[in-house]
């Protein structure tokens, strides 16, 4: 078969991989696999290794703010790279991808549209765009045959708005290498990563990796973290990603004066030895699908502090294996982590119930078997009809 996945941006995070290595199981699997991506933050190095198993076709005007005239480019765009390639499944990933890449499908006559949902797009958004949102999503879904969702958050989520009411949903949780974290030591340069000096203790690390964007709250979380420790306390804040926020928050940790004490550690390789060497890991999003670094913070037994976004609760067991603040405030989410931290026994009775926690439904081989299986569903279905 000829498989078409669009996406809107190619940053280096969860959605993506899981896009990428999904395109490169199906590839593997021979069918002909075309990734098609706007350019926004694409890294050709980042992607060259799969060059060989993938084709990637970059879509100039698919670009992530809301835009009339682009956003008509785009779908024109992608109708005539439909029309060109004839695929038989077309399966968008996300919000702005999602509605052009669906509407461009049916207008270039592909038989079998896909929809993946990682995240839930109008949730914790100002009323005008919630309704944007929401309408979006309604007019999608009477051109959609397939919803695959990472979470049974985000499913209830569209059941409870009536998207795509009649159409099948399915939950297809977002595959990594698992047993690299499961697996994980820390680096044997800790102290270098982490400014410390030979003589000094190793301080308390919490760690949080995420894409630099004004959804993760990066800001909000520093502005608690500066609240909740001084200088020269033993304790170190590690942000692990880029984005278009990596200058604010640069900015951001030097008016705070907390450059002793958070640590930018950029895009990593190694975001497992990250995991490994802190004592707690933090998400502060407002909108998630079901978070895959939460899910690997808890794979190498590292308790998870989160806000609280829908769906959370599928992998975050409240006082068991994590904490789950009761708002979607940073700022709290920080200032529960540190003091975390200060409670030896609730930290260690947490560390145990994340070394408990059952992640084997979100390894690569899962998520390439449940995908197979919609496919095969979705397809059996038409033939049937």
């Amino acid at each position: 078969m000829k498989i078409v996945h669009v996406i809107t941006r190619l940053y280096k995070g969860g959605a993506e991989e899981n896009t990428l290595m999904n395109c490169l199981h199906q590839a593997q699997s021979g069918h002909e696999a075309t990734l098609m991506y706007g350019p926004d933050n694409f890294t050709p190095e980042l992607y060259a290794p799969f060059q060989k198993d993938i084709h990637f076709q970059p879509v100039a005007y698919l670009k992530h703010p809301i835009q009339l005239i682009n956003d008509l480019r785009g779908l024109y765009e992608l109708v005539a790279l439909f029309k060109k390639i004839q695929p038989d499944i077309v399966h968008t990933h996300e919000s702005k991808a999602g509605v052009l890449g669906r509407l461009a499908a049916k207008c270039a006559g592909v038989r079998h549209i896909v929809h993946g949902v990682h995240i839930i797009p109008f949730n914790n958004v100002s009323l005008p765009q919630k309704i944007l949102f929401v309408a979006a999503e309604h007019v999608s879904a009477l051109i959609t045959d397939l919803f695959v969702h990472v979470s049974a958050g985000t499913r209830q989520a569209y059941a409870r708005a009536r998207i795509g009411a009649s159409k099948a949903h399915h939950v297809v949780y977002s595959g990594m290498n698992i047993d690299k974290f499961i697996q994980a030591r820390e680096p044997e340069d800790w102290r270098s990563l982490l400014n410390v000096s030979p003589s000094s203790p190793k301080p308390k690390v919490i760690v949080m990796l995420a894409v630099l964007e004004p959804r993760k709250q990066q800001l909000g979380f520093l502005d608690g973290f500066a609240r909740a420790t001084k200088p020269g306390d033993n304790i170190r804040l590690i942000l692990a990603g880029d984005g278009p926020l990596k200058d604010e928050i640069t900015v951001r940790i030097a008016a705070l004066n907390l450059s002793d004490r958070v640590i930018m550690a950029g895009h990593s390789p190694i975001p497992e030895q990250l995991i490994a060497m802190a004592d707690v890991g933090v998400l502060a999003s407002v909108r998630e699908g079901l978070p895959r670094v939460v899910v690997q913070y808890l794979a190498r037994k590292c308790p998870a502090v989160v806000s609280n976004i829908d769906g959370i609760e599928e992998i975050v067991k409240d006082g068991e294996n994590g904490i789950i603040v009761r708002s979607l405030s940073a700022e709290a989410v920080a200032m529960e982590a540190v003091a975390l931290l200060s409670d030896e026994a609730r930290l260690s009775r947490l560390k145990a119930g994340a070394a408990a926690t059952d992640v084997s439904r979100w390894s690569f081989a899962s998520m390439f078997r449940e995908c197979d299986r919609c496919y095969a569903d979705l397809l059996n279905k038409k033939r049937r009809a």
